[in-house]
């Protein structure tokens, strides 16, 4: 597994580089949100149509691809851009209950947390080093209640565990540790 700093002056930040390209999942995520096919494609298939109104009311395919393109501008900003790329922690959050008590290493989701109209679909999921310090695995369009209903989401989520699974087998346990980790494979 390789790691890319997604700030390349800042030690807080990383991003899995994919398998099958020289791309990290943090560049890949916000390509696909912001390409109108890809949105059009993913909007169309039906399972996501009927998620798309069942749960958010929206019926209009155009409707959702202009949403997506503005909340990926506005999470990404709050991703990269100053102030808040120092203050992630108030940005991700934890997965779930098990990874409220993680003492080291838990898997968190951000999201545009305080999006009008409706709650925010897209997810950046990432490992938590430590404090202000995480790893992307990558992320999906969200549009049901739990990540297990669909193919997509549950794709993210075994991303997620393996990284976690690969960090834990290297004996990565915090910010310190991910460094030397990367600096002996370089």
């Amino acid at each position: 597994m390789k790691f890319r700093r997604v700030l390349k002056d800042q030690d807080h930040l990383w991003s899995v580089v994919s398998e099958d390209s020289d791309f990290d999942e943090f560049s890949l995520l916000f390509e696909k949100w912001n390409n109108f096919e890809y949105l059009f494609e993913f909007f169309s298939k039906n399972r996501n149509r009927e998620d798309l109104k069942a749960y958010f009311g929206i019926e209009i395919i155009q409707d959702a691809i202009e949403d997506t393109f503005e909340d990926a501008q506005t999470l990404e900003a709050l991703i990269l851009d100053l102030p808040y790329t120092e203050e992630l922690d108030s940005l991700f959050k934890p997965l779930g209950v098990s990874d409220r008590y993680a003492l080291s290493l838990s898997r968190e989701k951000a999201r545009n947390w305080n999006r009008h109209d409706h709650p925010s679909w897209l997810r950046v999921y990432a490992i938590r080093l430590e404090e202000n310090a995480y790893i992307i695995t990558g992320g999906a369009i969200k549009l049901t209640a739990s990540m297990q209903e669909r193919e997509h989401t549950n794709l993210e989520l075994a991303k997620l565990n393996q990284c976690l699974a690969y960090l834990k087998a290297n004996n990565v346990f915090d910010k310190d540790s991910f460094m030397e980790f990367e600096e002996l494979g370089s």
